[in-house]
């Protein structure tokens, strides 16, 4: 996968030991060092010449004044300023106070290890400025979900997008006597009810095909040659979308529900969806409203929630199909 995390640690390492006088950082030195703390966290180990181009990147991208000391026939590397690091930026205790609460909140919301590395930036920070934050005591509280099946490969699919990466992915769709293996354009992660899914092309596909996280085998890198993505617009793609399923053929066309009792209250004060505008009200307790929406089998599924208080008035093709759900429904409950 991506060496973001591994080569950010790096470097942090780096700028840990040049900054401590009270060695001579020997290459072999570094190379001991680095290597200890990468095998503690990644369990994997940096080569010399990569150690090379790390030193060469604190000097020629970060501007870090990096010395290079004589003794005898040795060199040693050290910072020429000892009060030098990469971690030192201009933020105040304040906004110290603001990151370490949108790390506590996103940590509510979603299963990103990414927000680990975070919170360890942040600590840094704090700690960098000499600052003692207090830990706050919880002042919201967001529904808690169960753990979603799929959710440990989020930080790499995530990192492969980023990087333009092409996957290989050991998949087995619900009924499949097996798993395959698929290769896979990634595009964009997308979060439907607690469920993760990767939206992609599959190599040599003018298609878009979602793949479903909790059904992922194995996740490795491929070789080829990513391609851009030119099938859709992230930004847009969902907007006229309930969930993630886009029925071959639909197209996006009015939805016109009748709300009525209890439900109508939930329904104003809470849409089933941004594009909800209310058509009129008959009475106190009757709503019509319109959605812009594509018909798909979760728009379905949400319109059955709010049964029997909410009516399908068009389309009508809407309509039959969810009066033949909610008929089946009562049989079974028969």
């Amino acid at each position: 996968m991506p060496r973001n995390k591994d080569f950010t640690r790096r470097i942090e390492i780096l700028d840990e030991c040049l900054r401590r006088r009270q060695r001579k950082w020997f290459i072999e030195d570094l190379l001991q060092a680095v290597n200890d703390k990468l095998d503690d966290r990644f369990d994997k180990k940096v080569s010399k010449r990569s150690l090379y181009d790390d030193l060469k990147y604190l000097q020629e991208e970060k501007g870090a004044p990096v010395k290079k000391c004589w003794e005898g026939q040795r060199v040693y590397y050290q910072y020429e300023d000892a009060t030098y690091s990469v971690l030192n930026l201009p933020i105040s205790e304040e906004e110290i106070v603001k990151l370490k609460d949108a790390v506590k909140m996103l940590r509510e919301v979603n299963d990103f290890n990414l927000l680990d590395d975070v919170d360890t930036i942040v600590n840094k920070l704090e700690h960098t400025i000499a600052t003692n934050v207090p830990e706050n005591r919880s002042m919201i509280q967001f529904e808690k979900h169960t753990y979603a099946d799929g959710a440990e490969y989020i930080d790499d699919i995530f990192s492969a997008i980023k990087e333009k990466s092409v996957l290989k992915i050991i998949y087995q769709p619900f009924g499949a006597p097996e798993p395959q293996e698929w290769v896979v354009h990634p595009y964009l992660l997308k979060e439907y009810r607690n469920r993760w899914f990767l939206i992609c092309r599959r190599d040599g596909s003018q298609k878009v095909t979602n793949l479903a996280l909790d059904r992922i085998k194995k996740i490795k890198n491929s070789s080829l040659a990513f391609v851009e993505n030119d099938l859709f617009d992230a930004d847009t793609y969902y907007t006229s979308l309930i969930g993630v399923t886009f029925p071959e053929g639909e197209l996006v066309q009015d939805i016109i529900l009748k709300v009525t009792g209890r439900q109508v209250n939930y329904v104003k004060t809470k849409p089933i969806h941004k594009s909800q505008e209310i058509v009129e009200e008959p009475t106190k307790e009757t709503l019509i409203i319109r959605l812009k929406l594509i018909n798909n089998y979760e728009l379905q599924a949400v319109l059955l929630s709010y049964t029997p208080d909410i009516e399908v008035l068009q389309p009508i093709e809407l309509r039959n199909q969810l009066k033949e759900k909610y008929a089946a429904m009562m049989n079974v409950l028969k």
